[in-house]
């Protein structure tokens, strides 16, 4: 999810910021509605006192599938499968997360998760360490949940690598994936039907950080105590696989049509000309999407979350305190967000190499079926 670049403050003052960012057509203004007051219940449903899940699956039976990457500095196998007892286990297995297993067969570091309703889960797998080596290809990942097998890979083409890239995010839709390059900015289009894999997007600037991260009153710093700069890795896709939406985790967040991004014919610079800066979001941990549409946005600023509904309302339904890092979040069928929180600024990468988490992490769940409308 993250591989940082370095810059003090002092490199990029907010001038220089705006001048940089992409000449396109913003959307309609959003409607901001009221925070809701009280905040919405949340609900503690799961703890973890050694790993930091950064992500999650929620399977119709209740059991979560967690993701821990590498570079949190965290042990333990990078996917996890709890269920509603609470007892863990490996997923799918634990060869494919026991370091002895070929490299091809085994998961390294998952990155992100997406789980179709059809019980497929898809895992991107960026290969590599809590350094950033290198261990294996970077490879797309599809599980059956139900079996807990994986049924294919797809490993991804050098040739639309670049050195220092680390793909960080993935959304599955119309035939086709589209993984995030946060090292290197750019967006890899995969054809799961037919193999092709094309670069597109690379180095524009919807896809590359403009200012630093503000988690928690405080800019996030790297290992070398500078200002940590992270490329795209927040993605989402809208529940018809028409629109394509992500963002740094700075901000803001950008839409694209899925159907430009499939078509070999488009060119570079339609696509340029083809983004939309979609809404101005704070500094994000993740984002989700339910079924009508709503984007949930999980702010580490504040610790809150968010919701934009289709007809471009804005309101917030949580602020607390326990949110520190609220990481991606993952959003069920019938409503139920569950929200991980990560403290990822007190994880090595963000904290002088120290781990400093204040055990144990927790992950809430909200009833937002159970919310009232947002109401301007």
């Amino acid at each position: 999810m993250f591989r940082t670049r370095s810059f003090p403050l002092r490199v990029i003052p907010a001038a220089l910021a705006l001048s940089i960012l992409p000449a396109t057509p913003p959307a309609m203004a959003a409607k901001p509605a009221p925070p809701l007051d009280p905040s919405a219940p949340m609900v503690a449903v799961a703890e973890s006192t050694s790993q930091v899940w950064t992500a999650l699956a929620v399977l119709p039976d209740g059991r979560m599938i967690l993701d821990s990457p590498a570079w949190t500095g965290a042990p333990g196998p990078t996917l996890t499968l709890r269920d509603t007892g609470g007892a863990t286990r490996p997923f799918p297995n634990a060869a494919w997360t026991d370091p002895a297993t070929a490299p091809e067969h085994r998961l390294v570091s998952a990155e992100s998760l997406q789980l179709a309703d059809d019980g497929t889960l898809w895992v991107l797998d960026s290969g590599l360490d809590a350094a950033d080596h290198p261990v294996a290809p970077p490879k797309l990942v599809q599980i059956d949940t139900r079996s807990a097998t994986v049924t294919r890979t797809w490993p991804i083409d050098p040739a639309v690598l670049r050195p220092g890239s680390h793909v960080a995010g993935v959304r599955v839709g119309r035939g086709h994936a589209f993984i995030l390059d946060s090292g290197v900015p750019g967006l890899i289009v995969l054809d799961l039907d037919h193999g092709p894999q094309r670069r597109l997007m690379d180095h524009h600037p919807s896809l590359t950080a403009q200012h630093p991260i503000i988690a928690g009153g405080h800019v996030v710093r790297d290992g070398s105590d500078r200002a940590a700069i992270v490329n795209a890795t927040e993605i989402e896709i809208s529940p018809d696989g028409q629109w394509l939406y992500y963002q740094p985790p700075c901000g803001p967040l950008y839409r694209i049509g899925t159907d430009l991004l499939t078509d070999p014919t488009i060119t570079s610079f339609e696509l340029d000309d083809s983004t939309t800066l979609w809404y101005k979001t704070p500094p994000l941990g993740g984002m989700t999407v339910a079924r009508d549409g709503t984007l949930y946005f999980d702010d580490v600023s504040t610790g809150s979350i968010f919701r934009f509904t289709a007809g471009r309302v804005y309101q917030r339904i949580v602020v607390d305190p326990r949110l520190r890092w609220p990481a991606a979040p993952a959003i069920t069928a019938a409503g139920q967000l569950y929200i991980p929180t990560a403290q990822l600024d007190r994880t090595p990468r963000f904290n002088h190499g120290q781990m400093a988490v204040q055990w144990p992490l927790t992950i809430y769940r909200i009833d937002t079926a159970a919310l009232p409308a947002p109401v301007r």
